[in-house]
C-alpha cells in the first residue's frame, strides 16, 4: 500500500513482496480490506504510542507558554520523523487511507483521536484518557476542539504534499514550521498569557 499505492495492492503483488503462499495471506487478513485496516491501525498505533512517549520525555514545566511549546516540538518531531522516514507508513497514514472506501471512517475517527489527544493536552488533560468518538468534548472548550481539528488536518496536508514531492522541506524546518503554527493558536487561545 505505501509502496504501490491501493491500486496496485494486490494479493498477488503482496504474496510476491512478501515471499509467502497466498494460503498465508489468508489465514492472516481474510481479504485486502482487512490488510487496509491492519496496516493502517498498526501506523495509528505507532503514531499515538510516539506522541505520547514525547510528551512524557518533556516536562510540563511551570504549563507556561515555552513549556508548552518544547512538548508540541517534541510530539511534531516525532510525527514528522514517522511520517517522512519511512514514507510508506506516511503514505498509508496519509494519501492511499483517504481514497480508501474501508480506510474512511477509521481515518476519521482517528483525526477524532489525534484531535481529542491534541485538545486534552492544550488544557491541561490527559491525552491518553482521550479515546475515539469520545475525545473529551464535554471537558474542552468549543474553540479549543475546533483548533485541534484544524492543526491535525494542517499537520495531515502538509506531510502529504511533502510525500508527494508537491514540498520540498528539510525534516528540522518542517517541524519548526509546524509548531510556530501551533504556537500561533495557542497563543490566540490564551491571549492573556
Amino acid at each position: 500500500m505505501g509502496t504501490r499505492g491501493l491500486a496496485g495492492t494486490t494479493v498477488r503483488a503482496v504474496v510476491e513482496a512478501s515471499g509467502l503462499a497466498a494460503r498465508y495471506f489468508y489465514e492472516s487478513f481474510g481479504s485486502l480490506d482487512a490488510l487496509q485496516l491492519a496496516v493502517f491501525d498498526e501506523v495509528a498505533r505507532e503514531a499515538a504510542e510516539r506522541s505520547l512517549a514525547a510528551l512524557d520525555r518533556v516536562p510540563t514545566g511551570d504549563g507556561g507558554p515555552s513549556a508548552r511549546a518544547a512538548r508540541t516540538r517534541a510530539v511534531l518531531a516525532e510525527v514528522v520523523d514517522l511520517m517522512l522516514e519511512d514514507p510508506r507508513k506516511g503514505r498509508v497514514a496519509l494519501i492511499e487511507s483517504i481514497s480508501s472506501p474501508v480506510l474512511g471512517p477509521r481515518v476519521l475517527a482517528e483525526t477524532r483521536r489525534f484531535a481529542g489527544m491534541l485538545a486534552a493536552t492544550a488544557s491541561g488533560g490527559d491525552p491518553a484518557a482521550v479515546s475515539g468518538a469520545a475525545g473529551q468534548a464535554g471537558e474542552v472548550p468549543l474553540r479549543l476542539r475546533i483548533a485541534a481539528r484544524f492543526l491535525i488536518g494542517g499537520v495531515a496536508h502538509a506531510l502529504g504534499a511533502v510525500l508527494q514531492g508537491d514540498l520540498e522541506v528539510e525534516r528540522d524546518a518542517m517541524v519548526e514550521a509546524l509548531t510556530a503554527l501551533f504556537v500561533s493558536v495557542d497563543r490566540a487561545e490564551r491571549p492573556l498569557e
